[in-house]
């Protein structure tokens, strides 16, 4: 390729690489950026279609106002429902452990030990989060994508990314083209072939169990709460969804179970739901199909170098149990879009090595932290340790009645990560001028 020809494609700008909502967030932050973009065929391609509210999203207060601001939100087709607070109950014995698991039967829950509204509050007028069908989203996404594409501000590439010299900082696409895009941001979740080749490889943890989500209906309406149960086999979340009677159901569990759970009867579902919540939420009765999703960590040691940037799953995987994991890509895509805008408007290129750095540390220290307390919780409820973990929810509940700051810290950190002093713009509401 001459030095032209490289000149001439470096103009094409930023390529996103990936499939997937995480990718379709950051081309669409780019664009807002009024930076360059150019995107894979399969970007453009209808998002799949699964159950409206068989998979959810729990998206923080920042990250409702970047939708908002990306007009995203407004073309979400179900709606959304807020959460005005969330209930962490344990048990308050490990000591059937292993009958529990093989009965189903896991007796004995606490009274809620954690609380997140603050009770000395006067008002609640912003809710914790908001929980949205993962189907709607991309769909969304994929309206707001196109409208961009149409306007011109999102360019499709003749074919799919083959392959990335990231020491030629060249890509190669599937056509046998050349490019020399100005960065590559690559959200695969499956490592492409030029990311194995990296010395440094994602961090990884098999928690060997997976996550069993679907809809369920409940007897008692759930207020908007939010609640999480940490029981021996693995923690199981109850999400308020728009029905007041309905809520979406993660349930972490071995994978045998898991899968043995998927293809019950709704009335053996029942049964199984019935023992592990002991009835808090009343009958709780499976709403069409579940789905399993394999659960693991990882952790990329390096999410910039030359030429590329790696985000969205690509990144960061995480335990669903806090609801995370969108919310992490998201502030990959709101930062890089800032990064990226200031780079131009310093006059650097937009690899920069410094700016991209400033970019990485920020937003690894972020997925750290977010995977450590995750892992950690996921851990810490299961067998001889559960008294371990029930102990340190009381500690922890108690300081944040005393302490105001506390439960305002923590629940700034949900919302924003690390940087919740300092939101990029898209979570500010912000655009960019």
């Amino acid at each position: 390729m001459s030095e032209k020809a490289k000149i001439k494609a470096a103009h094409n700008g930023v390529l996103v690489a990936g499939h997937g909502n995480a990718a379709r967030a950051v081309a669409l932050s780019l664009a807002a950026a009024r930076l360059p973009v150019m995107i894979e065929p399969q970007l453009a391609e209808k998002a799949t279609d699964i159950p409206d509210w068989q998979s959810v999203l729990a998206l923080s207060p920042a990250a409702r106002t970047m939708l908002e601001t990306l007009d995203i939100w407004d073309r979400l087709d179900q709606a959304s429902s807020p959460i005005w607070d969330m209930q962490v109950f344990g048990r308050p014995s490990a000591v059937n452990h292993t009958a529990s698991q093989t009965s189903g039967h896991e007796a004995g829950l606490l009274s809620p030990q954690l609380g997140f509204r603050d009770p000395h509050a006067e008002t609640t007028d912003a809710p914790l989060g908001h929980i949205v069908s993962l189907a709607a989203l991309g769909r969304a996404l994929g309206a707001a994508l196109q409208k961009q594409i149409k306007t011109g501000a999102i360019n499709i590439l003749p074919a799919a990314l083959a392959d990335y010299d990231a020491a030629e900082k060249t890509a190669q696409l599937a056509d046998g083209t050349a490019i020399a895009p100005a960065l590559l941001v690559d959200s695969y979740r499956q490592a492409p072939a030029w990311r194995r080749r990296q010395a440094a490889q994602n961090l990884s943890y098999d928690y060997h169990a997976a996550a069993l989500v679907g809809q369920v209906r409940a007897t008692r309406p759930h207020g908007h709460m939010a609640a999480q149960i940490f029981l021996p086999s693995g923690p199981l979340a109850l999400l308020p969804l728009p029905d007041t009677h309905e809520m979406a159901l993660v349930w972490s569990l071995p994978k045998p179970r898991a899968q043995a759970l998927a293809n019950v009867d709704a009335d053996m579902l029942a049964h199984e739901l019935a023992a592990a919540s002991e009835g808090r939420f009343g009958t709780l009765h499976p709403l069409g199909p579940m789905a399993v999703q394999d659960l693991h960590l990882s952790l990329a040691q390096e999410v910039s170098g030359p030429g590329f940037v790696v985000l969205g799953d690509a990144a960061h995987i995480v335990h669903p149990l806090a609801g995370q994991g969108f919310n992490l890509s998201l502030r990959d895509a709101a930062a890089l879009a800032d990064t990226l805008f200031e780079a131009r408007a310093l006059g650097l290129p937009l690899d920069d090595a410094a700016m991209l750095a400033g970019y990485a540390r920020t937003r690894q220290a972020d997925a750290a932290l977010t995977g450590a307390a995750t892992h950690g919780l996921a851990l810490l409820f299961r067998g001889p340790l559960a008294a371990i973990g029930r102990l340190g929810l009381g500690l922890v509940e108690r300081a944040a009645q005393s302490r105001p700051a506390l439960r305002a810290a923590m629940t700034a950190q949900a919302n924003a990560g690390v940087a919740h002093d300092a939101l990029p713009r898209l979570m500010r509401g912000a655009h960019f001028s």
